[in-house]
């Protein structure tokens, strides 16, 4: 896949040398369907294409252009699985560029009025962007047995050396020291060792800390409350949302921005072993709540909960998480669109404006005393991790979650079930993990370096 500016001024050819390509006009109606125009395009692959900017309003064209070749990325890539073979017992990180497969198209992007310098600028992020997202997509798509809760630690090792960040791994024992009994429990039955994978990049400006929680399930078998075949298939991709936060931390530091950024990666596998928990068990969290679980497959926010203790620890002022949380998620707003939760009504407008910018989905859910309350069951514990018999499963999830905000800390929980996954044939993405909500984190944050946004 090659991207060609400004043609054929930049290459000095005349009209008459341009080659045969279907000229693909641009719609600019929102920004929503101008990423899906261009997410089949990219599908096509193979051909040649020629997109003007010139309907676009000037002060558009470089947003624009990011989009449609973000989106076109986001179209083109396919999970490469001849790449399985040459990845056997190597480094994930180092080899992530053969996991993906985007194709031999050529697009001309021509513009005759936007600046050569912005223009390149934003052409060369967008393919940043969707080469992360791409990045994010094949760690998803990666069967169980090649990503392990060790292989992504290292993935993330690898990267924070790439990127010049500091990285910090807890393990199973400084876990423990800490407190960290959600990560702990959820991990009991597997052979592995559970992880909390920490990024972070600190600019030393007067900006607040803002954290990226992301849920590393690496593996979901339901735990005791073992899932059926149908409920299990697909569950390699319940670490979706820690794949995503990872790539949207390392665009945002690759573009140069002016956030201290943290992000905040706890990493388990929910497996039946000798030492798994059970129902009924009661757990002390790593802010000294107490939670009976209820049910083993409501695990993602015992994790979660932890992750979001760990940041506020390190000073996180600011904290976004995202996760394949609930199915009740999907069931409510279907397979496009991300539930958004959050504790700040400016902060939740902010993101819901940069998600539409970035031509993704979001719909704010509530969360309300009444959902709380029916986590208060407990004759054990504090806490409850699930409401029996209830319904708004969504809502009563992201209520368990906002118990471990601390006052004063604003906070997006992003539930992402739907879309983080591409279910059955599309013609805008192949089968597999999407990279859902890298883009409007992106988005989102770039705003703040702009002072306008959260």
């Amino acid at each position: 896949m090659k991207f060609i500016l400004k043609y054929p001024q930049t290459s000095g050819m005349g009209a008459l040398d341009m080659p045969a390509c279907t000229e693909v006009i641009p719609d600019h109606t929102d920004d929503g369907r101008l990423a899906e125009q261009f997410n089949r395009l990219g599908k096509q692959r193979g051909d040649c294409f020629k997109i003007p900017l010139d309907k676009i309003p000037l002060e558009q064209q470089s947003e624009a252009a990011r989009l449609i070749v973000r989106s076109v990325c986001q179209g083109a890539y396919r999970f490469r699985k001849e790449g399985l073979k040459d990845l056997q017992g190597k480094d994930i990180f180092r080899m992530r560029e053969s996991l993906a497969d985007f194709g031999d198209t050529v697009f001309y992007i021509e513009s005759h009025g936007a600046e050569d310098a912005e223009l390149e600028r934003a052409v060369r992020y967008g393919e940043l962007e969707g080469r992360c997202m791409a990045h994010a997509r094949s760690l998803g798509n990666l069967p169980a047995n090649y990503l392990g809760t060790e292989e992504f630690t290292a993935y993330i090792r690898d990267l924070g050396a790439d990127l010049g960040v500091a990285c910090r791994i807890l393990g199973r024992e400084e876990l423990k020291a800490q407190g960290f009994g959600g990560i702990l429990a959820v991990n009991r039955g597997s052979a592995q060792e559970p992880k909390l994978a920490v990024l972070t990049a600190e600019r030393g400006l007067e900006r607040p800390l803002t954290a990226l929680v992301g849920k590393g399930i690496l593996f979901d078998s339901g735990g005791y409350h073992l899932k059926s075949i149908e409920a299990m298939e697909g569950m390699k991709f319940d670490m979706c949302g820690a794949a995503n936060v990872l790539e949207a931390f390392e665009i945002l530091v690759r573009e140069g921005t002016k956030e201290n950024l943290m992000a905040v990666l706890p990493l388990a596998e929910n497996a039946i072993g000798p030492e798994a928990c059970r129902m009924g068990d009661v757990i002390t969290m790593g802010n000294g709540c107490t939670v009976e679980i209820y049910n083993t497959d409501a695990e993602g926010r015992l994790i979660l909960a932890d992750a979001l203790v760990y940041a506020q620890q390190q000073g996180a002022e600011r904290i976004l998480d995202l996760a394949t949380l609930t199915y009740s998620c999907q069931a409510a707003l279907g397979d496009n669109m991300t539930g958004m939760f959050s504790n700040d009504d400016f902060v939740s407008s902010g993101f819901a404006c940069a998600a539409r910018k970035a031509g993704e989905r979001v719909w704010r859910l509530p969360l309300d005393r009444h959902y709380r309350e029916l986590l208060a069951w407990s004759n054990t514990a504090d806490l409850a991790n699930y409401a029996p018999g209830k319904s708004a499963g969504a809502s009563v999830a992201a209520c368990f979650l906002e118990e471990f905000i601390q006052e004063g800390v604003a906070w997006i929980h992003l539930d992402a079930v739907g879309p983080s996954v591409m279910r059955g044939k599309d013609d805008r993405m192949a089968e597999g993990a999407t990279g859902a909500n890298i883009a409007s984190i992106v988005t989102f944050l770039e705003k703040g370096n702009r002072d306008d946004g959260l």
